[in-house]
């Protein structure tokens, strides 16, 4: 079997480091540290299996930097976030999902990584309203895939949109490209990145269940190629 390049770099693991330290000292019980490690645990690792697997990704990335890898990071734990919801909401939990209760969430994690910036939280709201619209009309995900790529992008220096004139959810990409809200699409044109952006979601989601369970989770296994899906 042809060895896969292993996801993440000395950036990733520096900032991983760097969040789970910040969290000790932020949480007050065992319970809220593994809640928030775990969800770190994720996004960091769907994050960096993203700009190792994803074309568009991986060329934008470069050789890395530690605030890319910071702000990938952060961008990958709010969708880790949004999709803890999507699981409680699935499974018929009471949660209260009232938009102060989940700004409040969306803050906390943010917190963690130092950002009181309120477009920080909007973008969390942005991101949940795609994620669950998607989750019920486009099982594919392919729009929440690419407004991820996009988001992505930005969080390394790349715009994609001009977001004050995108409507969420966005329901059509045609009707999003007429209105004028696309800068540059090149980034988000690939329907490989995009599968490839959801295997690599799906592997981090298996790093956050291991974490939150107390089980070792081979971080390079968990990815199961793929470029080949």
């Amino acid at each position: 079997m042809e060895k896969l390049p292993e996801p993440g770099d000395r950036y990733f693991k520096a900032v991983l480091d760097v969040i789970n330290d910040s969290i000790a000292r932020m949480t007050r019980s065992d319970q809220e540290r593994k809640f928030y490690e775990s969800l770190v645990a994720g996004g960091n690792h769907s994050a960096a299996s993203v700009v190792t697997y994803c074309e568009g990704m991986k060329e934008l990335y470069n050789e890395g930097s530690a605030p890319k890898a910071l702000e990938l990071t952060k961008l990958f734990t709010l969708l880790m976030l949004a999709q803890s919801y999507r699981w409680l909401n699935d499974h018929q939990a009471q949660t209260d999902e009232s938009r102060e209760a989940i700004k409040a969430a969306a803050a906390n994690v943010l917190a963690i990584f130092g950002d009181a910036d309120d477009r920080s939280v909007e973008l969390f709201l942005r991101m949940k309203t795609q994620f669950d619209h998607d989750a019920v009309h486009h099982p594919s995900m392919t729009h929440m895939g690419g407004l991820m790529l996009a988001w992505a992008a930005e969080a390394m220096g790349h715009n994609c949109f001009d977001w004050e004139n995108v409507k969420f959810p966005v329901v059509s990409m045609g009707t999003l490209t007429q209105s004028g809200a696309v800068l540059d699409s090149s980034m988000i044109r690939s329907p490989k990145d995009i599968e490839v952006l959801w295997a690599c979601h799906g592997a981090g989601c298996k790093i956050l269940m291991g974490h939150h369970e107390g089980k070792e989770v081979d971080r390079n296994s968990a990815t199961d190629n793929p470029e080949s899906n």
